[in-house]
């Protein structure tokens, strides 16, 4: 009897170490289950001089959509998100958000070591095909999403470490679905080394996020005195999901002490809030302090559609009384090409 249960548990664990294995071409595969934890077991594979793929599967967050098939075997996305067999030394690689399926249930993240050195970081649809490139491959199973999260922390955090390296991590952090992901990239983007690490680290956290990441875009702007950064801030509300991104652009750009802050967030209501958009811009042109925004508010302006754009431009350049203001009014009136601002131009050239 005892020995028919170690073979039934020895065959369940077979059973379970297939399953989680991806299809991989042109490599020598090995699997290893992780005892101890993630950072411990890498760590042991870093000291190797060999050259070497490394993978593990975790849950991937809902709705989020995963890179483009620039060194896929296919051009364009299959049902199930994948584009053919996907090239992992291949050199290209980004993330495109246009046409692409969105993530089902988890993400592979893989790491690729030269020498010991960790040179990639890829976070590829779970379930895909993979081609390796003649390079040795090493599956882990075992791994415990949060610990995937921490791991690749320490990675994005480290200025030793290559900035496609961070880079990579960071992508890869976004797409877990462990809420500690969230509070990864908050924490870099507060206080991560290089100002790039900490907007790429925000980025993520208003694209793949949603409603968390709108919560700690919110925290972010509160916490941090960074003019640049909080400007650029009003971008990563633009790409996030949660509803109340939108109120928070219109927020900042009609009442955040800061002018930079005001003028980017009023270039990207003209981008994302619609009707909202006009009332906003409009009253940045009549009421706010600076010219500069002024300025900037009338550019925002010319971004709406031209049923809305060019008669609200027309009568900024009527009844504005600030020159420079009129002055940016006609300039956008003259490059929209539209009719009815030609007429109005001409108008004008012949008082």
């Amino acid at each position: 009897m005892n020995r028919q249960i170690v073979a039934a548990a020895l065959c369940a664990f077979s059973t379970l170490l297939s399953a989680q294995q991806p299809k991989i071409s042109n490599t020598q595969v090995s699997v290893e289950q992780v005892s101890d934890n993630l950072a411990a077991t890498v760590d042991r594979f870093r000291r190797s001089n060999d050259r070497l793929w490394m993978g593990f599967e975790v849950p991937a967050l809902p709705q989020s959509h995963l890179a483009a098939c620039s060194n896929w075997s296919d051009a364009s996305p299959m049902d199930d998100g994948c584009c053919g067999e996907y090239r992992l030394e291949d050199d290209e690689y980004g993330v495109n958000r246009s046409n692409i399926a969105p993530i089902a249930q988890n993400i592979d993240v893989l790491l690729r070591f030269e020498r010991g050195e960790l040179v990639k970081i890829r976070a590829i649809v779970a379930g895909c095909r993979l081609d390796a490139g003649g390079v040795s491959f090493d599956w882990l199973v075992g791994v415990k999403p949060e610990e995937s999260v921490a791991f690749l922390s320490r990675l994005a955090s480290q200025p030793s470490e290559p900035s496609r390296v961070m880079e990579g991590a960071l992508l890869a952090i976004s797409f877990h679905a462990a809420p500690e992901a969230t509070r990864s990239l908050e924490q870099i983007a507060l206080s991560g080394g290089s100002s790039h690490l900490r907007e790429q680290a925000a980025f993520w956290l208003g694209v793949q996020r949603g409603h968390d990441g709108f919560l700690a875009l919110e925290s972010l702007k509160n916490k941090t005195t960074d003019t640049g950064f909080r400007a650029k801030l009003a971008f990563d509300f633009a790409q996030n999901s949660d509803p109340g991104a939108e109120d928070e652009l219109l927020r900042m750009a009609k009442s955040d002490p800061e002018a930079k802050v005001r003028e980017q967030s009023l270039f990207w209501i003209a981008q994302k809030a619609g009707k909202k958009a006009t009332a906003a811009i409009t009253d940045a042109i009549q009421n706010d302090p600076e010219t500069d925004v002024k300025r900037k508010a009338v550019f925002a302006l010319s971004q709406l559609p031209k049923d809305e754009s060019v008669p609200q431009l027309i009568h900024v350049a009527e009844t504005n009384s600030n020159p420079a203001v009129r002055k940016e009014a006609f300039f956008w009136l003259g490059q929209s090409q539209d009719p009815r601002a030609l007429a109005y131009l001409e108008q004008i050239l012949k008082r």
